[in-house]
Protein backbone atom coordinates (compact mmCIF):
# COMPACT_ATOMS: atom_id res chain seq x y z
CA UNK A 1 0.00 0.00 0.00
CA UNK A 2 1.25 3.46 -0.87
CA UNK A 3 2.44 5.70 1.95
CA UNK A 4 0.23 8.56 3.17
CA UNK A 5 0.35 11.34 5.77
CA UNK A 6 -2.36 13.54 7.22
CA UNK A 7 -2.65 17.06 5.80
CA UNK A 8 -1.89 18.63 9.17
CA UNK A 9 1.45 16.79 9.40
CA UNK A 10 2.64 18.34 6.15
CA UNK A 11 4.31 21.36 7.75
CA UNK A 12 6.97 19.07 9.23
CA UNK A 13 7.82 17.73 5.77
CA UNK A 14 9.65 20.81 4.56
CA UNK A 15 11.98 20.79 7.59
CA UNK A 16 14.06 18.09 5.86
CA UNK A 17 15.93 19.22 2.73
CA UNK A 18 15.47 15.76 1.21
CA UNK A 19 11.69 16.21 1.21
CA UNK A 20 9.73 18.23 -1.33
CA UNK A 21 6.10 19.19 -0.94
CA UNK A 22 4.39 19.55 -4.30
CA UNK A 23 0.93 20.94 -4.91
CA UNK A 24 -0.66 19.47 -8.04
CA UNK A 25 -3.73 21.71 -8.19
CA UNK A 26 -4.22 24.08 -11.09
CA UNK A 27 -3.19 27.73 -10.76
CA UNK A 28 -6.76 29.01 -10.35
CA UNK A 29 -7.20 26.70 -7.35
CA UNK A 30 -4.04 28.08 -5.73
CA UNK A 31 -5.33 31.60 -6.29
CA UNK A 32 -8.62 30.68 -4.64
CA UNK A 33 -7.44 28.88 -1.49
CA UNK A 34 -3.72 29.57 -1.21
CA UNK A 35 -1.03 26.95 -0.69
CA UNK A 36 1.14 25.55 2.10
CA UNK A 37 4.30 27.64 2.62
CA UNK A 38 7.27 25.92 1.00
CA UNK A 39 5.18 23.93 -1.49
CA UNK A 40 6.31 23.77 -5.10
CA UNK A 41 3.66 23.98 -7.80
CA UNK A 42 3.51 21.21 -10.40
CA UNK A 43 -0.02 21.08 -11.86
CA UNK A 44 -1.33 17.58 -12.46
CA UNK A 45 -2.09 18.57 -16.05
CA UNK A 46 1.63 19.05 -16.75
CA UNK A 47 3.26 16.53 -14.40
CA UNK A 48 4.70 14.64 -17.40
CA UNK A 49 6.80 17.62 -18.41
CA UNK A 50 7.91 18.17 -14.79
CA UNK A 51 9.44 14.71 -14.36
CA UNK A 52 12.87 15.61 -15.80
CA UNK A 53 13.23 18.40 -13.23
CA UNK A 54 12.49 16.14 -10.25
CA UNK A 55 15.35 14.57 -8.27
CA UNK A 56 14.97 10.83 -7.67
CA UNK A 57 17.05 11.17 -4.48
CA UNK A 58 14.31 13.26 -2.86
CA UNK A 59 11.01 12.22 -1.29
CA UNK A 60 7.93 13.94 -2.75
CA UNK A 61 4.86 14.71 -0.69
CA UNK A 62 1.97 15.26 -3.07
CA UNK A 63 -0.94 17.53 -2.18
CA UNK A 64 -4.12 18.60 -3.97
CA UNK A 65 -7.56 19.84 -2.93
CA UNK A 66 -8.82 16.71 -1.13
CA UNK A 67 -6.28 13.94 -1.70
CA UNK A 68 -7.70 12.19 -4.77
CA UNK A 69 -5.62 13.78 -7.54
CA UNK A 70 -2.55 13.69 -5.35
CA UNK A 71 -3.02 9.91 -4.95
CA UNK A 72 -3.06 9.59 -8.75
CA UNK A 73 0.11 11.68 -9.07
CA UNK A 74 1.72 9.72 -6.23
CA UNK A 75 1.10 6.46 -8.10
CA UNK A 76 2.44 8.00 -11.32
CA UNK A 77 5.62 9.11 -9.53
CA UNK A 78 6.03 5.71 -7.88
CA UNK A 79 5.60 4.00 -11.26
CA UNK A 80 8.39 6.22 -12.63
CA UNK A 81 10.88 5.44 -9.86
CA UNK A 82 10.27 8.36 -7.47
CA UNK A 83 9.62 8.11 -3.73
CA UNK A 84 6.18 9.70 -3.21
CA UNK A 85 3.72 10.12 -0.35
CA UNK A 86 0.08 11.21 -0.65
CA UNK A 87 -1.12 14.01 1.63
CA UNK A 88 -4.55 12.76 2.73
CA UNK A 89 -7.23 15.41 3.05
CA UNK A 90 -5.38 17.88 0.83
CA UNK A 91 -5.67 21.62 1.35
CA UNK A 92 -9.26 21.12 2.60
CA UNK A 93 -7.93 19.08 5.53
CA UNK A 94 -5.05 21.43 6.30
CA UNK A 95 -5.46 23.86 9.18
CA UNK A 96 -2.09 25.64 9.05
CA UNK A 97 -0.93 28.87 7.47
CA UNK A 98 -1.21 29.43 3.72
CA UNK A 99 0.52 31.69 1.24
CA UNK A 100 -1.36 33.38 -1.59
CA UNK A 101 -0.27 34.08 -5.14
Amino acid sequence: MAETIDANDVQNVTQDENNVLIDVRERDELEETGFVPGAEHYPMSSIDSALPSLDKDKKYYVMCRSGKRSAQVQNYLLDNGYDAVNVEGGILGYDGPVNHL
